[in-house]
């Protein structure tokens, strides 16, 4: 080994506090700020959702799964998924809510999305 590449104590004992000043003094990115018990739906698998959402109703009686334009159809799945094969029986669909927001395309075209919020609650 060469000299540069050893670390000594001292080297050790400094580095973690200015890895913790350096930590505090980077600016730092705001949580994002989501509604509790909801999960948004995205492109991960359908059982990421699905352990998400049992996690969530052992701890609160409902989930809303919220999806929009072609993820939909992995919203639907997650709640199937939840119901069927997860729920045992515990869970129903209490409400499905439809619409449309309109979102700007990167040329600036506004577009209409089609959106789906499926509440999922215990049953009593």
């Amino acid at each position: 080994m060469t000299k540069s590449s050893k670390k000594t104590e001292q080297d050790t004992d400094v580095a973690p506090e200015a890895h913790q000043e350096e930590a505090k003094a980077a600016p730092s990115v705001p949580p994002r700020k989501s509604e509790p018990n909801v999960i948004y739906i995205g492109k991960k698998g359908v059982m990421a959702y699905v352990l998400s959402a049992v996690l969530q109703l052992s701890q609160s009686p409902f989930v809303v799964i919220k999806s929009r334009g072609r993820a939909i159809s992995k919203a639907v799945d997650v709640s199937q998924v939840l119901i069927n094969r997860f729920g045992e029986g515990k869970f129903f669909v209490k409400e499905v809510n439809l619409g449309t927001e309109s979102l700007q395309s990167p040329e600036g075209v506004p577009r209409n999305v089609s959106t789906i919020d499926v509440v999922i609650s215990k049953k009593a």
